[in-house]
């Protein structure tokens, strides 16, 4: 280890000197994958520094994450990983939130109850002390201990486990269950368990206890945690990291595309500035005049010049290489034969055999024939040497296949294909094994070998394109997939490491302590493979039962840290993202997709041409001048085509048809319908209604052209859209010269913009017409249909003068009548409620009904009167509606077929005869479905998953076909190993005593038994059980262990004895479930974005994504309206109330006042002492002092407005009933007959003040909004749950109810009654433990084990596959549209946001602010509808309009700077027409906006101002202008008249000094 630490040392010695350290920009801490470098150096440092320091040493194991910095491919999913750490965090503390609250809960009412136990009753007559019955309880002989644990547990309340006779319940008996470890007894274990429970590993064991113990009803308190916890909260993690996924994904593709765009530009560029144009750009610009009757001579010529350009080019860059040589001569040597004539011949007649239809459908049969007799080979099959024989001669004609294929196209052209290359190497393998086998090597095992012909299923995929495409997407995303299965390894290794360090030694020191008969546990830490392997399983969601086991043996501060981190880490983070990689490649719209169809070849026309083929003439070839033959124009076409469409082309030779067709074939599957050849006739065949000769972009591989060894170009025709398309773009442009290509460029771009324009206002133009189609059939006026089809009164003419006759008028009345009576509402809700009743009393048709012969009475009478209503019902339902439209509906011929079977059931009942019919009395549990038609909600949803089923069934044949391999090589490598050798208390014997089967039966006199567990690899069948239950991870770990002790066939197992067994399951995980099964999420999630689309309207599928989020924006902006503020109160002491409540520290106040309130309730633990008890109970009480203050304080200060406010109501509402539970606490006290259960109600009461923390958190506000937008549809996906429970109750209870009681199979888990059975399948819902019970079901003879596997596996299908998994479609869904907000710019809280600050300048909710308020209201505002001061400017560029007072709609400011955030979006006329349709229903909720009248507004006021001061300013420089030049005449005037005056006295005194 110190080399390497000497290494890293230096490489950060040497990047820290070169960048230095941390002050400047691009120092070495600057960089966040430094951060990592230098964080493992000094850890390693610290490990050596202090080496006595526990743990310390295990994280060395981090050095490994300098992988990470060193991968570029690493660095961005890590990236994507890092940019959603916000998100991140968000949902963590959405789910300590969550948890905090169902541990409080479950700390508050199943505190203590799992330590409740059944001990055994004293013999009447004995007296003992207190000290020694404490010691009598505390005796484990002493309880009641069956072979399941469970039923310890017991209680004492309704619903509870009972004791049997002379046991009595008691409470603080023992320890809790599983060592202790699970229970609700404090804080800390709550925690866990809740954690336990929203994970859902082994969590019907709580589930079982607590409903044992505490009462069947608390099963709401389950159904909550799972549905909202498990499902919800644990699947936004997995939305988060898709999510970020995503947008990583598209931001590397968007540059990648900049990046390509870049570079045609700079090519473009360089084009245009060559002075003298090659023949290649000449060919290039001229090509498109050939449609206007070029030789073809000119054509071969200009081919030419450019293959041979491209050769140079090509081959100056090769010649380069020193190896080209050789390679040149070994490719001319062995890939290139060119024999004499007559091989060349007969390379010519293989091509078109292996090219042909029936030679690929052959081989294709013989594929099936072959999976067909790999899949019906079992351990000692009968058969297994003619299975072996049909192999081989299989294998023969693949060999054959081969040799074939090699020979007609060459090897290299042979090897280019993917296909040909796979089949090759499964060819090779064959030999191979054949080899093997001569050899005879006994250690060798062949099964492997021999497993892998089942390989050869995926060339079905060349005709199946499901699989086709499921298979080029897996090869698409190899190197995503290489990169994220690179980062699981790094993260199993750390954790793997970390765990041998940490726990892994103390498995053996504390082994014979803590661990019975000394026997370590199976998983463990012990050794680098056994915690390979336990790293994985918590990966795969099991980690709480070897959490305990890894706690009984070692410190819990390190255990539980080490699990929870790899269970975050590995599976929140890393699966997830696994996961989230196969939504974004295997997303439902690719699968999906709607494929071009393409015309078919008859096969009479494959027959006729197979039949030239054998007498030896050739067939008429298609023209190597298409791409797709033109499978319109026939012979006599060709014959009769003009003369001169035909066009000589020279130097047609058949080796270049050869080297035509070998390139072809090495480039794609072998089709002929696709197979360009030259006709060796000497000229083209005659053009095609839909083709034009020109010359194809050969040059350019890019473009489709190919390039082939020997030169030869390849013509490609286009289409005659293309053509027509540029020659009316010439000919409205005849002045373009298209000689230029830049001027091309342009007029071609013009011209596909406006294709594209045409084509988009066609698609919105064709869904404006389907949803007024839709809109149409929704709204029609039904008018009654004929009574029989039209074909009947056609054929039939006899009764038409019945018409007129008096009973005709009568029938026709009648009929009427009966239309009117089902188009009623009354008659529509009446069959509702006969339906929903006839439900309730499927329910009470239960076991214990046999014994009260009142009950089972009433109820047959009931059934009679459902089965003559519902007849009553189709009767009028078929004359209303005719007997076309009743038995074309598929919801009336269900009706239909259930009253067919009240019939028959009614018969079984009546008439001994037909007693076998009474069988049809369980399809009575089908009523239900008849409620789904008259439930719109939930109509929808099942017509979604019908909508679905084709796309579904098409997935699971593909999850069929790779279990199907999986199953194969399973039955060849474990067949026959799982035998075992029990003793006659079916445990197994070590091979010490028994080693193989014979000694196993030599002792059968003793007990011994050779059994083979019902769970094995036997056959395909029962290896399609065990990989479902691996898939499900249900029972895996049992069938895992059984792998890895098989010895060998005949052999006793033992434990360990074959370890590296396991990775044939971790390889069935990775492929068969992460892989396939999550295929179905991808497909529910598409098909649930389709009627999304549709509901939200089909002009909102022709927008582009700017367009579709200012529409988002445009409708949120209306959902909004001003709400009055609570008015300032006159009375002063009031007033001084109102201000206290208002304060912006009061809330936090209270805040704080609600955390140190749970922290409180935290404390409460089982087993305090009374003064611990005594304390909290007075915290308890001063908390709830202070919660009525606060009402009180906000009734006084807000006065009757107090109760408009919902947090108010509830705020009260929580202090009201804290108050009663103090009441009844201290009524219980004092013994006065307080029920339990009612103070436990009550005490829960006060974990609803945790809710108010909601309101303070934004990130979880934020997330708690998309299960807000979700529950519509999450409540209709819940009520289709609920109905598909009720009906497998239903079925549960007839089929399943004499279930023998063992194990898991108790007096509460059963099909006994109908509310076991739903507590049993809400369960199964999640698949728990169902393997469990469909092992009761199969080895009790109550039920066929058909019936047995075909009820358990389709409701496993049904409601966990299925159902579950629309569960989280819709949380994807709906949460890409929140997150499609916070893109658009604009969310909802920001709208919420407006309208609270609006209130402050809006009081009273006249929707008007004043000119003068909007300065300061824009201001007042929170980012990013702030618009800071100084916003003068600002405000005049909103250009928002004013009526009359300078007053300013709040619509109106809310638009604009939505519009503003949102940016420019280009208009079209779907927009157009959609904004206009939101702006009419605003009218409804501004009513007010559509009567102002807009008087002026900001942009005009400005200019106005602007123009004022412009104005004055002009004014005052005028006035001054006048000042002055009046100040400077009074100067004058003043100075002439001085001027004057002394003059006058000059002259009258002219002898005085002044003169």
């Amino acid at each position: 280890m110190l080399p390497l630490l000497r290494i890293y040392t230096l490489e950060v010695i040497i990047k820290v000197l070169s960048r230095g350290f941390a002050l400047h920009t691009f120092s070495y801490l600057r960089n966040p994958w430094n951060w990592l470098d230098f964080t493992v150096v000094l850890l390693a440092y610290l490990t050596l520094a202090f080496p006595k320091i526990p743990g310390l040493s295990a994280l060395r194991a981090f050095r490994a994450l300098k992988m990470i910095a060193i991968l570029p491919g690493l660095k961005t999913i890590i990236g994507a990983i890092f940019k959603s750490a916000r998100l991140l965090m968000e949902v963590l503390l959405l789910m300590m939130f969550v948890l905090l609250i169902i541990a409080l809960f479950g700390l508050q009412i199943f505190k203590g109850v799992l330590t409740h136990k059944c001990v055994k009753n004293l013999a009447p007559g004995i007296n003992i002390t207190h000290r020694e019955w404490g010691n009598y309880i505390q005796n484990k002989s002493n309880w009641l201990v069956i072979e399941d644990v469970d039923t310890m547990v017991c209680g004492n309340g309704t619903g509870t486990g009972r004791c049997p006779t002379n046991f009595t319940c008691l409470p603080g008996v023992g320890f809790n269950p599983n060592n202790g470890y699970t229970n609700f007894d404090n804080i800390g274990w709550a925690l866990i368990t809740a954690f336990q429970l929203i994970t859902l590993d082994y969590w019907e064991n709580t589930y079982n206890l607590v409903l044992r113990a505490s009462g069947a009803f608390y099963i709401i308190f389950f159904i909550v945690v799972v549905m909202f916890g498990a499902h919800y909260i644990v699947n936004l993690v997995l939305a988060v990291v898709a999510a970020s996924y995503e947008k990583e994904a598209k931001r590397k593709q968007e540059a990648k595309e900049e990046e390509e765009r870049i570079l045609e530009l700079r090519r473009q560029k360089a084009l245009l500035r060559a002075k003298d144009l090659n023949p290649k750009e000449r060919f290039r610009q001229c090509g498109k005049k050939l449609t206007r009757g070029f030789s073809m001579e000119s054509i071969i010529s200009w081919a030419t010049e450019i293959s041979q350009l491209d050769e140079e080019e090509e081959t100056d860059k090769q010649k380069k290489s020193k190896c080209y040589s050789f390679k040149k001569r070994l490719k001319r040597k062995f890939c290139s034969w060119t024999c004499c004539p007559t091989f060349l011949r007969l390379q010519d007649y293989l091509m078109i055999i292996v090219s042909h239809p029936i030679f690929e459908g052959v081989i294709t049969i013989c594929i099936l024939i072959n999976t067909l007799l790999l899949s019906i080979d079992y351990h000692q099959a009968p058969y297994s040497h003619a299975l072996e024989s049909g192999n081989t001669v299989l294998s023969i004609i693949f060999i054959i296949e081969a040799i074939l294929k090699v020979t007609a196209l060459n090897p290299m052209a042979y090897l280019r294909n993917g296909w040909n290359t796979f089949d090759f190497i499964i060819v090779l393998l064959t030999c191979l094994e054949w080899v093997l086998s001569t050899i005879n090597i006994p250690t060798l095992k062949l099964s492997m070998i021999r497993s892998l012909r089942m390989l050869r299923v995926f060339k079905l995929a060349k005709n199946w394109k499901t699989l086709n495409t499921l298979i080029n997407i897996i090869f698409k995303s190899l190197k995503e997939m290489g990169n994220l299965t690179l980062i699981v390894i790094i993260v199993i290794y750390i954790f793997t490491v970390i765990g041998m360090q940490l726990v892994g030694h103390d498995y053996e020191n504390k082994m014979c302590r803590v661990f019975p008969k000394c026997k370590i546990p199976r998983w463990n830490f012990r050794g680098f493979y056994n915690s390979f392997i336990m790293v994985f399983r918590i990966l795969c969601g099991e980690w709480i039962e070897p959490l305990y086991d890894c706690m009984r043996c070692s410190k819990m501060y390190f255990c539980l840290p080490l699990f929870l981190l790899t269970y975050i880490a590995g599976n929140f983070l890393v699966l997830n993202l696994f996961l989230a990689l196969l939504l974004n490649f295997f997303s439902g719209d690719t699968l999906t997709a709607n494929t071009k169809q393409e015309k078919k070849v008859p096969y009479k026309d494959y027959i006729k041409s197979f039949l030239l083929l054998l007498t030896c003439r050739k067939p008429n070839k298609p023209s190597l001048g298409k791409i797709q033959p033109d499978e319109q124009n026939d012979t006599s076409e060709a014959d009769n085509a003009h003369p001169s469409d035909e066009v000589p082309l020279s130097n047609c030779n058949t080796r270049q048809q050869m080297n035509a067709q070998n390139e072809i074939k090495s480039s794609s599957t072998v089709e002929p319908a696709a197979l360009p050849m030259f006709s060796c006739s000497g000229a083209l065949p005659p053009i095609g209604e839909n083709e034009v000769p020109t010359v194809s972009a050969m040059c350019d591989p890019a473009t489709g052209g190919r390039k082939y060894e020997n030169g030869s170009a390849v013509l490609m025709l286009e289409t005659v859209e293309e053509v027509q398309q540029e020659t009316e773009s010439e000919l409205s442009q005849p002045a373009v010269d298209m000689s230029c290509p830049e001027i091309a460029k342009q007029s071609n771009d013009k011209h596909i913009s406006e294709d594209i324009k045409t084509e988009d206002e066609k698609q919105a133009c064709s869904n404006e017409e389907e949803a007024a189609e839709d809109e149409e059939i929704k709204t029609e006026v039904r008018i009654m249909q004929p009574c029989l089809p039209t074909m009947c009164t056609e054929k039939c003419t006899c009764c038409n003068p019945l018409k007129t006759t008096f009973i005709g008028k009568l029938f026709l009345a009648v009929r009427t009548l009966m239309f009117k009576l089902v188009n009623n509402r009354v008659f529509d809700g009446s069959v509702l409620f006969v339906i929903l009743l006839s439900t309730i009393t499927l329910t009470l048709d239960d076991k214990y009904l046999q014994n009260d012969v009142k009950v089972q009475l009433a109820l047959q009478y009931l059934d009679y009167f459902y089965t003559f209503f519902f007849n009553f019902e189709m009767i009028v339902k078929v004359l209303g509606l005719g007997l076309t439209d009743y038995f074309t509906n598929v919801w009336t011929l269900l009706d239909f077929f259930l009253v067919v079977i009240g019939w028959l059931s009614m018969l079984g009942n009546s008439i001994q005869a037909f007693k076998s019919l009474r069988s049809f009395r369980t399809l009575r549990a089908l009523r239900p479905l008849r409620a789904i038609s008259r439930w719109e909600g939930m109509r929808l949803v099942v017509n979604a998953l019908v909508a679905s089923i084709p796309s579904i069934s098409n997935v699971m044949f593909v999850c069929l076909v790779f279990w199907l391999i999986f199953g194969i090589v399973g039955v060849q490598i474990f067949g026959g190993t799982f035998f075992q050798c029990v003793d006659e208390n079916n445990e197994r014997l070590p091979i010490s005593i028994v080693n193989n089967r014979s000694e196993c039966d030599a002792y059968q006199d003793i007990g011994y038994q050779w059994v083979n567990p019902k769970i094995n690899f036997d056959n395909v069948l029962a290896a399609y059980m065990a990989l479902l239950q691996v898939a499900t991870f249900e029972g895996w770990l049992e069938i895992m262990a059984n792998a890895a002790d098989t010895r060998g066939i005949d052999l006793q197992p033992e434990m360990g004895a074959n370890p590296y067994s396991l990775f044939y399951f971790v390889a069935f995980i990775v492929i068969g479930t992460f892989f396939t099964l999550n295929l179905f999420i991808g497909i529910i999630i598409d098909n649930f974005n389709t009627m999304h689309k549709r509901v939200k309207g089909a002009l909102v599928t022709v927008l582009t994504e700017d367009q579709r989020r200012f529409y988002g924006t445009l409708k949120r902006l209306f959902k909004g309206k001003p709400v009055k503020k609570i008015p300032t109160p006159k009375n002063k002491i009031l007033f001084k109330f109102y201000k206290l409540v208002s304060h912006k520290w009061f809330e936090p106040f209270t805040i704080s006042l609600i955390t140190m309130n749970v922290l409180v309730m935290a404390c409460d633990h089982y087993g305090q002492t009374k003064m611990f008890a005594f304390v909290l109970n007075w915290f308890n009480l001063i908390f709830a002092a202070l919660f009525t203050v606060e009402a009180i304080l906000k009734l006084l200060g807000q006065r009757q407005y107090y109760f408009t406010q919902a947090w108010n109501i509830f705020d009260f509402l929580v202090v009201v009933l804290s108050l009663v539970g103090i009441l009844l606490d201290s009524s219980a006290s004092k013994k006065q007959g307080v029920s339990p259960t009612i103070l436990r109600v009550f005490r829960i009461v006060r974990l609803a003040r945790l809710l108010r923390l909601v309101r303070s958190l934004k990130g979880i506000r934020k997330l708690l909004f998309t299960l807000v937008i979700s529950i519509p549809a999450l409540f209709n996906i819940g009520l289709l749950l609920g109905l598909v429970m009720f009906i497998y109750s239903i079925l549960g209870m007839s089929l399943f109810r004499d279930l023998p009681r063992e194990s898991p199979i108790n007096d509460m888990v059963n099909f006994e009654t109908f509310g076991n059975s739903m507590m049993l399948l809400f369960r199964l819902t999640t698949a728990a433990a169902w393997n469990e019970i469909l092992h009761v079901m199969i080895n009790s003879p109550v039920q066929r084990q058909f019936v047995s596997f075909t009820y358990m596996t389709s409701y496993i299908v049904v409601a966990y596959i299925v159902i579950i998994n629309m569960y989280v479609a819709v949380i994807l869904e709906n949460f890409h549209e929140a997150q499609e907000q916070e893109l658009a710019g604009v969310t909802d809280e920001d709208v919420d946001m407006f309208y609270e600050v609006w209130s402050n300048y809006d009081v009273k909710a006249t929707q008007f602010i004043t000119y003068d308020q909007l300065s300061d209201f824009l201001n007042e505002l929170k980012s990013p509808l702030r618009i800071p001061k100084p916003n003068a400017v600002k405000l005049a560029a909103l250009n928002l309009p004013l009526t009359n007072g300078n007053m300013l709609h709040c619509l109106d400011i809310l638009e604009a700077l939505s519009a503003v955030i949102v940016g420019k979006v280009t208009e079209s006329e779907p927009l157009k027409k959609l904004s206009g349709d939101v702006y009419k229903m605003s009218m409804k909720v501004f009513p007010i906006r559509s009567t102002m009248e807009t008087i002026t507004t900001t942009l005009m006021i400005r200019k106005e101002f602007k123009a004022a001061l412009t104005i004055q300013k002009a004014f005052r420089k005028w006035q001054d202008r006048k000042y002055h030049k009046t100040a400077k005449k009074k100067l004058e005037s003043s100075y002439s008249s001085l001027r004057k005056s002394l003059r006058s006295l000059r002259s009258s005194r002219p002898n005085s000094p002044l003169t």
